[in-house]
């Protein structure tokens, strides 16, 4: 696999994500069938909020999270799961709402984390996940995602296009 210099972001949103349940787009539909010798690997992706979930701020702060990750193939059990070769990035982020600190409201982010797995290549899409969630204080509320997907494009072999269908099919291999 090498890459061939050229670059390709993904940007978006994900409007009035639902809080407790999986929150799916497909960002990349890339079925190059003249030219398997191409494909795509994830150099880094990022989240945030684009509007945070209106709720009663005064009372104590609650804590809440979004959970993410990016897969290859369109999936039957929404679940973070390192073993399913069809997700190839996570993410987590923590935040906090509305606790009231010092006479001001305290909204941010406490903390975030992505990872990508480095041996993976796209060939035919790429969806994002997300799962806003956080106790009953959060129940039927709504969320804006934004995330922005960088993306390189690599020169990959006929063998290397192989394994990479079957692994972007659910397949668990180890190559």
């Amino acid at each position: 696999m090498k890459p061939t210099g050229r670059t390709m972001t993904l940007r978006g949103q994900i409007e009035d994500a639902q809080f407790d349940t999986w929150n799916t787009k497909n960002i990349l539909d890339y079925a190059n069938v003249l030219d398997i010798s191409k494909a795509w690997r994830v150099q880094y992706y990022m989240a945030w909020l684009g509007s945070y979930p209106s709720r009663d701020n005064t009372g104590t702060g609650v804590e809440w999270a979004i959970h993410g990750f990016l897969s290859t193939d369109d999936l039957t059990v929404y679940e973070s799961n390192a073993d399913d070769n069809r997700q190839i990035g996570w993410s987590n982020q923590a935040y906090n709402s509305g606790g009231k600190t010092a006479g001001a409201y305290a909204d941010g982010l406490m903390n975030e984390s992505y990872i990508i797995d480095p041996d993976h290549i796209v060939q035919k899409r790429l969806d994002i996940n997300f799962l806003p969630f956080g106790g009953s204080d959060f129940e039927s509320l709504f969320v804006d995602i934004n995330f922005i997907v960088y993306l390189e494009e690599v020169q990959i072999t006929p063998n290397e296009s192989i394994i990479s269908t079957i692994k972007q099919s659910a397949q668990n291999i180890d190559a």
